[in-house]
């Protein structure tokens, strides 16, 4: 069982009558129901789509777009494209129509299935431009099915094929199509299973995009366990899901950990002096015991005595709102705060980080339960090898890298050594066999006295209380400013000039641990948030400098007179 196809028809007949997932749908009268379905009804609305897109003319090889919302129909939309042999070019929602238009002609897909009538209406301008595609909504017409051709044709799809081209983030250019077999894959599923493993009978809950291949990866991995999910139609809903699937682990961003703590400790600091004390308090507590894992050496008897008064008092009426089951995040996707990731260690729920691309099917290493370390992305997986170039470059080989750059010769050459080895284009450091991102090598900030400066690192010491976001800004400048979004649940009642002060107050606090040429000199807050809607921030939540930098030029300059 090496194709994804294979492994999902062995899903359908080993867990027929088991839930598989869970998802909400809206009746006629506009109320929300939530509805479960077996693998056995998945598998028949499947093989139905499949036969559909046969029906379209898609054989081994064709490229199927899918845009649309985190929901059951698109992974439906995905396997069945799977099973006749097809490629998964999956498109984010929130993509402006001309990047859209890129993607279907770049992949040269032969049909577009999309969630509603209102995202064919958005894209109608550009969707003119292409007579040949055939475009339908995903929820297609039920078609008369055969399961046993149906079968014969997902298992004759060979482990070498095709199964997605993943366009990267395009932070800092035009997009790039990283094909990925079915063999690499299901590699990396299976690698990450010994390492982190769920346990039968278990939930997740699907929140990131399924044009992501972080979601997409943990989506296929369930088919190699006995778990379920439950669909959550968007992030900003996550707190009203979060009591109805009680999860055991989350696959995400951290900018949704750093939101759930911002929440928290803004909670905390409405209370009453007293329980601010035990609440601060009881994290101390946390944080030595994390720290005495984190290290695995034995929790001292007097630490993990406190620590479970603290749980019994504190920490499990936080666990309680986020579901009562959770005991671990799976983060990936950007790099995370490791104040960040020990802030919920303490309260009993792992926070481990991963690392990789589109290019390696998501994670490349891991942090786990057992084996973990703050501020590091963790060790590889199995049959992942590592080394740096002498600027630090992370390269990368082993079973889970992509075949190529689709329809890109050039890039797909650059992008290898002569031995194999990916360059990644972050710049890393091991640290006693973890590896330690630093920043992307096409993101480090060069000034225009010469020095090389990776702006995460300043960027995640200037967030926090009132600065939701920040963008550090220097290249080819003489020093560095940077611009500052407001979080809503500390700004709120702000004046101009408290703003100010605050601003002035985080950036005091983050110079004092900086160098004298990475410190900030000036800065200046945003009118709005850095978001997905507004296009200065990727899908999965991170920077896009390069519109950041053009959208506010004039106050950026102006920092700089």
């Amino acid at each position: 069982m090496n194709t994804l196809a294979s492994v999902l028809v062995d899903k359908f007949s080993r867990s027929a009558d088991a839930v598989s997932m869970h998802y909400e749908e809206r009746g006629a009268d506009g109320a929300a129901v939530w509805k479960s379905q077996t693998w056995r009804e998945a598998e028949a609305r499947v093989a139905s789509t499949a036969a559909a897109l046969w029906g379209l003319g898609i054989r081994r090889g064709d490229r199927v777009a899918i845009l649309g919302g985190t929901h059951p129909r698109w992974l439906e939309a995905d396997f069945a494209t799977l099973c006749v042999g097809g490629v998964t070019v999956g498109i984010y929602p929130t993509l402006r129509p001309e990047a859209v238009h890129y993607q279907l002609v770049h992949s040269g897909a032969k049909v577009l299935l999309v969630e509603s009538q209102a995202d064919i209406d958005r894209l109608a301008d550009v969707l003119k431009d292409l007579p040949e595609l055939a475009v339908r909504l995903w929820e297609l017409p039920a078609q008369p099915v055969d399961l046993e051709v149906f079968r014969a044709r997902a298992r004759d799809v060979r482990p070498e094929e095709p199964c997605a081209i993943f366009y990267t983030s395009g932070t800092t250019g035009e997009p790039k199509g990283a094909v990925i077999t079915h063999r690499a894959m299901v590699s990396v599923c299976r690698a990450s299973l010994v390492p982190m493993p769920m346990l039968p009978g278990e939930s997740s809950i699907v929140f990131l995009p399924l044009a992501h291949s972080l979601q997409r990866m943990a989506a296929y991995r369930s088919l190699l366990e006995e778990i379920s999910a439950y669909f959550c139609p968007s992030i900003e809903r996550i707190t009203e899901v979060l009591p109805l699937a009680r999860p055991a682990v989350i696959a995400t961003v951290p900018r949704m950990l750093e939101k759930i703590k911002a929440r928290i400790e803004a909670r905390v600091a409405k209370s009453s002096p007293v329980r601010q004390r035990i609440f601060a308090a009881a994290i101390a507590v946390g944080l030595e015991r994390s720290l005495a894992l984190e290290e695995q050496r034995p929790v001292p008897r007097l630490t993990a005595w406190k620590w479970a008064l603290a749980d019994r008092i504190v920490f499990t009426k936080v666990r309680a709102n986020l579901g009562g089951n959770l005991r671990l995040f799976a983060v990936g996707g950007a790099r995370l705060d490791p104040s960040v990731g020990r802030f919920f260690h303490a309260m009993g729920i792992g926070v481990f980080e991963a690392w990789g691309l589109s290019e390696t099917c998501a994670p490349a290493t891991l942090n786990c339960p057992k084996d973990f370390r703050f501020g590091t992305v963790g060790k590889p997986l199995a049959g992942v090898e590592l080394k740096l170039e002498p600027d630090g470059e992370v390269l990368v080989r082993g079973p889970g890298l992509f075949s190529g750059y689709w329809n890109d010769p050039v890039a797909t050459a650059n992008a290898f050594t002569e031995d194999g080895y990916f360059r990644t284009g972050d710049i890393g450091e091991l640290v006693d066999g973890y590896l330690k991102i630093i920043d992307r090598k096409k993101e480090l900030l060069v000034t225009s006295g010469g020095k090389n400066i990776p702006p995460v690192n300043i960027e995640k010491r200037l967030e926090g209380g009132i600065v939701g976001q920040a963008v550090v800004i220097g290249s080819e400048r003489p020093y560095l400013v940077a611009l500052f979004a407001p979080d809503p649940d500390h700004a709120e009642g702000l004046d101009r000039a408290a703003l100010q002060a605050a601003g002035e107050a985080r950036v005091k606090e983050a110079n004092a641990s900086l160098a004298p040429f990475e410190q900030i000199k000036r800065f200046a807050w945003l009118p709005a948030p850095l978001s997905v809607d507004n296009g200065m921030l990727t899908p999965t939540m991170k920077l896009k400098r390069r519109i950041i930098n053009e959208a506010y030029r004039d106050v950026i300059d102006g920092l700089y007179r």
